[in-house]
């Protein structure tokens, strides 16, 4: 065998015992299998009632990677998460939990952190216990924000709301609570109410609400008094027959039965003393015993106090059952002012029995007596509180002094009788502007002034001030001297008024017109009529300057066939430029006339005469407006034109 083959044999021979080398080679040595555990998405925090998917990597002992490793999951805390023989973890409780993968004896493990889940219903951690009324629980009910598998949520700040779930009253406090780290403590709650179980129901939005176990609201501190028997029968220099009672009550109106109050009653008006003025409560029960009004008879008002709660107040009116009555009035005499041919004067005073006794006035009656004139004065009886109402009438009287007596009479006391004086003043009225100027017409910026007339009831003139003023400023304005200025267009009352005597005041009626253009008016110069008096209104259209070819225009009134029904038209008489065409129609009180003229028309052109009688009292309008108006080239002049409309008082 030559050098070359058996070089070659000595190779082949290494490369033999290099493939099949085995432990402890020294050209492959053996290394540990391992399991390599990850939490696919990189992180392995999951919420409860979610999942979350590992992967186990795992290498043999030759360093090889295993294909599709049949690892054996396992977790060390199961009530934390539990883990699927595919590596799946299913969250149910916060914590902590080791999930190991083991192969080939070997094991890879990963730390899992569960997080609590969404917020999805409420829990109370701490019950309300037993409460007094108006008073706060002693442990402050505390309520947890958890997820679907009863986990806090410490993440959660939420608003949380208490009401009640049964049972009714008050709940004081703050109400609603906002949650920190997932906890919402009730502090200083409290309940008011009846005495009796109860149970709360705190929600949140979104969230399954919870309802507190039953507990029971008992009596609270006293709190008010309350009658539980009013004072009543006699008690005027002797005790009432009904003693009063009162109950010591809670701010839920139960009965305070662990206060031990001294109650005491004073007289706040109507004077005089009382007898049996303080009583002790028992089992929160207040009984006074010979509790009386000393004095005078009439109304009393009492307080009953104790300290630190409200006093609790009633009138009483005691009565002396040994005494008769003894009617007396609020005056002994009255004097009164009145206007002549003005409304009455009325006036009251009460009627007392100053006896106080208890038996009870017959067969009262009043009558009057004069000296000289007679029937101005009327006097009524008045009841619950008993008064004599008095009513002086000057519509018939001059000026001058008046005297009469009321007597007032009854079947068991004596007679009481009122001197009565009524001072009759003269009265004035006022005039503003002559009857042909109540209704007036202005241009924009022009100006008018009325002189006011003021006349005493018998026809005197009188000199006194006067002030005026404007329904709408706006429109037409009125200096301190009467001076009435016109400012934009539309209408507007301007009064006249003056205190003396009783006072007094009249108006006029100003409507503002365009400076140019068309105006459609009518010849109204008041605005008060007189029923079943019949009066005329005639309508014209002044062109100022405009020619028109055609127009058509709309009157209404307030018909007797409508709402309010004041006028019924009588007759209309056309006029005779254009041709008027008038349309009535009664029962909606609307008349249309048209004119025409193929030669134009200018001035004023009168439209027609309306004839009406007033039939029924009221006040309405006279309104004109415009349909059409066009010039010779049928132009439309609208823009530039007004119409008016009229008030109407019906007397």
């Amino acid at each position: 065998m030559s050098s070359m083959a058996r070089a070659a044999g000595r190779v082949a021979m290494l490369l033999l015992a290099t493939a099949c080398a085995g432990p402890g080679d020294p050209v492959m040595p053996d290394v540990a299998p391992k399991v390599t555990v990850s939490a696919n998405g990189g992180s392995a925090t999951v919420a409860a009632g979610s999942t979350l998917q590992l992967s186990a990597v795992v290498t043999d002992k030759r360093g090889q990677l295993v294909t599709s490793p049949s690892v054996v999951w396992s977790s060390s805390t199961p009530t934390v998460a539990v883990v699927s023989p595919e590596g799946i973890v299913t969250a149910t409780t916060v914590g902590q939990t080791t999930i190991s993968a083991a192969l080939l004896g070997t094991t890879g493990t990963i730390a899992v952190t569960v997080t609590a889940g969404a917020p999805a219903k409420l829990f109370v951690r701490t019950q309300p216990g037993d409460v007094a009324s108006g008073m706060s629980f002693t442990a402050a009910p505390v309520v947890e924000v958890r997820d679907a598998l009863d986990n806090l949520v410490r993440t959660a700040s939420i608003p949380v709301s208490v009401s009640f779930a049964s049972g009714v009253g008050t709940i004081g406090g703050t109400t609603t609570v906002t949650s920190v780290q997932g906890i919402a403590t009730f502090s200083q709650l409290t309940l008011s109410g009846l005495a009796g179980p109860r149970s709360l129901a705190f929600s949140a939005t979104g969230l399954t609400a919870v309802n507190t176990a039953t507990f029971s609201v008992n009596a609270g501190p006293a709190a008010s008094l309350a009658f539980r028997l009013a004072p009543a029968g006699g008690g005027l220099n002797s005790p009432f027959i009904t003693q009063p009672v009162l109950d010591v009550l809670d701010n839920g109106g139960n009965l305070a039965t662990n206060s031990a109050l001294t109650v005491t009653a004073t007289i706040a008006s109507g004077g005089g003393t009382l007898t049996g003025a303080t009583a002790q409560a028992t089992n929160g029960v207040v009984t006074f015993s010979n509790f009386g009004v000393t004095g005078a008879g009439g109304v009393r008002s009492l307080l009953f106090s104790v300290s630190g709660l409200p006093s609790l107040p009633i009138s009483v009116t005691p009565c002396d059952a040994t005494r008769s009555p003894l009617l007396a009035l609020s005056a002994t005499s009255r004097t009164l002012a009145g206007f002549a041919l003005r409304t009455a004067v009325v006036d009251t005073l009460t009627i007392t029995d100053t006896n106080g006794s208890c038996t009870a006035v017959t067969n009262l009656n009043t009558s009057v007596t004069y000296v000289g004139a007679s029937g101005w004065l009327s006097a009524t009886l008045l009841t619950n509180p008993a008064r004599l109402a008095l009513r002086a009438n000057p519509a018939a009287l001059n000026t001058n002094t008046y005297l009469a007596t009321v007597a007032i009479t009854s079947g068991n006391a004596p007679t009481v009788t009122l001197p009565v004086t009524f001072n009759v003043a003269a009265s004035i009225t006022l005039r503003y502007g002559l009857a042909s100027e109540k209704v007036n017409e202005l241009d924009v910026n022009g100006t008018l002034q009325l002189a006011p007339v003021i006349l005493s009831s018998e026809g005197a003139v009188i000199t006194a001030p006067v002030t005026y003023a404007s329904r709408s400023p706006s429109i037409a304005t009125v200096a301190a001297d009467g001076r009435i200025t016109a400012r934009l267009g539309g209408q507007a009352w301007i009064v006249a008024q003056t205190a003396v005597n009783g006072g007094a005041l009249d108006s006029v009626f100003v409507t503002v017109t365009r400076t140019t253009g068309p105006v459609l008016r009518a010849d109204v110069t008041r605005f008060d009529y007189v029923r079943n008096t019949p009066f005329s209104v005639t309508l014209s259209l002044d062109t100022r300057g405009a020619t028109v070819g055609a127009a058509q225009f709309v009157f209404t009134w307030p018909t007797e066939l409508g709402t309010p029904a004041m006028l019924r038209l009588t007759g209309t008489v056309p006029g005779t430029v254009g041709g008027p065409v008038i349309v009535t129609d009664n029962a909606s009180g609307t008349t249309r006339i048209s004119i025409a003229s193929a030669a134009g028309m200018t001035g004023v052109i009168t439209l027609g005469r309306f004839d009406f009688i007033p039939t029924l009292v009221g006040s309405s309008q006279f309104v004109l407006r415009h349909v059409e108006l066009l010039d010779l080239a049928q132009v439309s002049l609208l823009g530039n034109a007004t119409a008016l409309q009229y008030p109407v008082v019906i007397k």
